[in-house]
């Protein structure tokens, strides 16, 4: 272990400037995705940059863990939803086992939430509506997806210039474009305090329902 690495990390802020609104189990949403919601959307008034990005980790038929950042698209009372090719990695991971997890961090107002469950495929329908919200670019850029890699840079640039140019006005929904909707069975609450006695609450579903309990900071 590298001393000055470990040095120069120690002296890293943590928790700076972090004032703690707090919460209880009494006062947030019974269904963990309304709490999802509520904490997305606080964390946009407190000025967090994407509040609505997540880490998704998802698993390979050896039990080899991947996660990658993406954008979180919608949330009902039954699941919450992002998109991506039904053919890339983490889509071929998904058919093979739906169990994923997810985990959003918004550093501004010094809390966590993840989540665990099943994702599964929308229906046709839903993934065009998506495809269609997206903005011109994304629409092209969702176009390039392969599956071999580039010779180079310039390779995908050139590709995405021939893309923007078939497609001068409307841009088709690829094949493989899709929906998926996570359903969680245990979702985890967490806002970090400055003596670090952190607040943790879990849920977890249960045949009657959702169950609420703190957890040791």
């Amino acid at each position: 272990m590298s001393e000055t690495t470990r040095s120069q990390f120690r002296t890293l802020p943590v928790f700076e400037n972090l004032d703690p609104s707090g919460f209880s189990i009494e006062e947030i949403p019974a269904n963990p995705l309304l709490a999802l919601k509520e904490w997305i959307l606080s964390a946009a008034r407190a000025g967090q940059s994407e509040p609505h990005a997540m880490t998704l980790c998802t698993v390979s038929a050896d039990g080899t863990p991947s996660s990658r950042v993406l954008l979180c698209k919608d949330i009902d009372e039954e699941r919450l939803y992002f998109a991506t090719h039904a053919d890339s990695r983490k889509g071929q991971e998904i058919s093979r086992n739906p169990r994923v997890a997810v985990q959003f961090h918004w550093p501004a107002v010094g809390r966590q939430l993840r989540i665990v469950g099943e994702a599964r495929a929308a229906g046709r329908a839903e993934s065009e509506q998506d495809f269609a919200e997206r903005g011109r670019g994304s629409r092209l850029s969702a176009h390039l997806h392969r599956a071999t890699p580039p010779a180079t840079r310039e390779e995908v640039l050139a590709e995405y210039a021939r893309l923007s140019s078939a497609y001068p006005d409307e841009v088709p929904c690829p094949p493989s474009w899709t929906l998926y909707g996570i359903r969680p069975d245990e979702t985890e609450l967490w806002e970090a305090s400055p003596d670090r006695i952190h607040t943790r609450v879990s849920y977890r579903l249960e045949a009657a329902g959702w169950r609420t309990e703190y957890l040791w900071p």
